[in-house]
């Protein structure tokens, strides 16, 4: 029975505490965020990735109403920059490279302490070209949806950290 959590520790695996006997779990709500850039849908991507990971992780609850919770994260998606990674023989693109940024504040709520002031989190993805548009779509789509989850897990980091004061 003692060797299993030997085996997790040594794995590098650590047990978090979110919540503090007798206190109620903190919630936050999520404002979806504002689009400043071109690509239609990325900032529903975002939310909805910052939404799952708190919902997924469990030391948050969700809250839908702002003006309830404890804390509300807001933000925008900064301009999504798309460039070409490699090229064929004859000059056309064999790789893109994505880069999403998320310009966030998590702001305390009815006297709460410990607020994340305005943080730029950023990742790049590489997908592949395809003369056949639609599959050059999905692979985009799957490239922004996979940053999107980056994103939200490093911000989710970042509250743990800045705010509950907790160490993931």
């Amino acid at each position: 029975m003692l060797a299993l959590p030997l085996v997790i520790s040594a794995c590098g695996y650590r047990f978090v505490g979110y919540q503090v006997a007798g206190e109620p779990q903190k919630n936050i709500s999520i404002i979806t965020l504002r689009n400043d850039s071109e690509e239609p849908g990325i900032e529903l991507l975002a939310s909805e990735a910052l939404r799952h990971e708190v919902l997924s992780r469990g030391g948050l609850s969700l809250h839908a109403d702002p003006r309830d919770a404890d804390f509300v994260l807001r933000g925008r998606v900064l301009p999504v920059r798309t460039r070409s990674r490699s090229f064929t023989g004859v000059v056309l693109a064999r790789e893109y490279e994505v880069t999403v940024k998320l310009e966030l504040q998590v702001d305390p709520q009815r006297g709460q302490p410990g607020a994340l002031s305005s943080t730029v989190f950023s990742a790049s993805e590489i997908y592949l070209a395809s003369a056949d548009s639609a599959v050059l779509r999905k692979n985009r789509l799957e490239a922004l949806r996979y940053l999107c989850g980056l994103l939200a897990s490093r911000v989710h980091d970042a509250i743990d950290r800045s705010v509950l004061d907790v160490v993931p």
